[in-house]
């Protein structure tokens, strides 16, 4: 399984770009179906044009984003859209090791709460 960027076919314009690409979200596809779907996914990251290391290039299409919701699939496997050259901000630079740790320490924060 692989997690992908996934968006509902009713935000892709005809040539194939997002419409919104704030309302692309990480999910899983198994056997033709949507199987796990995160939340939306984070700008500073993901349409930053100073932070090549990840984007919204390969975005597989979906029906709608909801769980069970079927993959869209053209002649070459999963249909897929992008995000426009123009969706994409100078948005700085982006310190990966430093925003992990916090993830981590509001992840342990979070299960000592559920504790």
């Amino acid at each position: 399984m692989k997690v992908r960027h996934l968006t509902a076919a009713d935000n892709v314009r005809e040539d194939g770009s997002l419409i919104d690409p704030l309302a692309v979200r990480h999910g899983m596809i198994v056997a033709g179906r949507v199987s796990a779907l995160a939340g939306p996914v984070d700008p500073l990251t993901h349409l930053n044009a100073d932070f090549d290391e990840h984007g919204l290039e390969q975005c597989a299409l979906v029906e709608r984003l909801e769980l069970g919701a079927r993959a869209i699939f053209g002649e070459d496997g999963l249909r897929m859209a992008w995000a426009a050259d123009a969706d994409y901000q100078p948005l700085g630079r982006v310190d990966v090791q430093a925003r992990l740790r916090e993830w981590r320490a509001a992840r342990a924060g979070a299960a000592t709460l559920d504790a």
